[in-house]
């Protein structure tokens, strides 16, 4: 007997929880792209200011050998930045970004943001940016 057969597994059936914690495990960027506007349901668990308050840019991070952040796939990264980051921009505490994806992402304004780390940044752009965000600090403060 082949109990398969019988019972069809839906991840729409899994608990709010189980799914939060599944979405915990995936790259932010993609649970961005792919499971946003897919069920009403998975909006409300993405954009639950407890999840997105801590916003990670960056398409993957390989640490255990060296730390080196790659670039978010343009048409991802437009997607996220049009659609998705006007959203949730005024829930956002902690951002992460990388060097490829910075001009895209910080066109939106984010008032609560308390943490900005750029990471993979050559030097010369990394005090551009730096040099530019003082800048527009002292300019409007």
């Amino acid at each position: 007997m082949n109990i398969w057969n019988k019972s069809y597994f839906n991840t729409l059936d899994l608990p709010n929880e189980i799914l939060l914690i599944i979405f915990n495990k995936l790259h932010m960027v993609d649970v961005l792209y792919s499971l946003v506007d897919i069920t009403e349901r998975f909006n409300q668990l993405i954009f639950n200011p407890l999840y997105i308050r801590n916003l990670d840019m960056t398409a993957l991070t390989i640490k255990p050998f060296f730390d080196y952040a790659f670039s978010i796939d343009n048409q991802v990264l437009d997607k996220i930045c049009e659609t998705i980051l006007p959203r949730i921009h005024h829930q956002v505490n902690e951002l992460t970004v990388e060097q490829h994806s910075i001009e895209h992402i910080l066109t939106v304004n984010y008032p609560q943001l308390s943490s900005l780390s750029l990471v993979d940044f050559e030097e010369k752009r990394f005090f551009q940016y730096l040099k530019s965000i003082l800048f527009s600090f002292v300019h409007f403060s």
